[in-house]
């Protein structure tokens, strides 16, 4: 999605260039995110061009949460879902590789896991999602520069609900 957001327009084998993946393997990805309306695919209308492209659909300008009511986009949580489900592969294949144990932020390794639940007022999440920018544009630097080692960055953040709120919140809705 971000290589979309810069890109507009772009066929398989241009993303898989940027991001180094075989475009077999974005296929099931690229496929999930038409299927959650957050990108459209364009056939080829010359003649003679056979790839297709893909370009951002209708829910990649909706935000993830509404901002007035605090409601979640149930295709941006997908979305999320889909993300972190490719992040835990990843995770396993890396864990393949290593001894896989978790370090503290600390650390200077060439890792750092950790997942921890707190309570934020405005001000913190404010200044969360500005920590957030600042790691989004170190990211945006080491794709442009390509050079280093290949790192997969996951940043989340977002409302909890616990299992009796959601229970409750699906009863009113329907």
């Amino acid at each position: 999605m971000v290589l979309m957001a810069g890109l507009k327009q772009a066929t398989v084998q241009e993303l898989a260039d940027l991001s180094g993946r075989t475009a077999q393997s974005l296929y099931p990805h690229l496929d999930a995110l038409v299927n959650a309306n957050f990108l459209v695919i364009r056939e080829p209308q010359e003649t003679g061009k056979r790839s297709r492209s893909y370009e951002l659909g209708p829910a990649a300008g909706q935000p993830p949460v509404d901002p007035k009511t605090g409601a979640g986009n149930q295709e941006a949580i997908e979305l999320a879902a889909l993300m972190l489900h490719d992040s835990c592969a990843r995770l396993r294949r890396y864990a393949a590789t290593v001894d896989g144990l978790p370090v503290k932020s600390g650390d200077e390794r060439d890792r750092v896991t950790m997942s921890e639940l707190t309570w934020l007022d405005d001000d913190r999440r404010r200044r969360l999602n500005q920590l957030s920018t600042e790691i989004l544009q170190i990211i945006r630097e080491g794709r442009a520069e390509r050079s280093g080692r290949r790192t997969n960055v996951l940043v989340y953040h977002f409302p909890d609900v616990t299992l009796r709120e959601a229970r409750k919140q699906r009863g009113n809705n329907a």
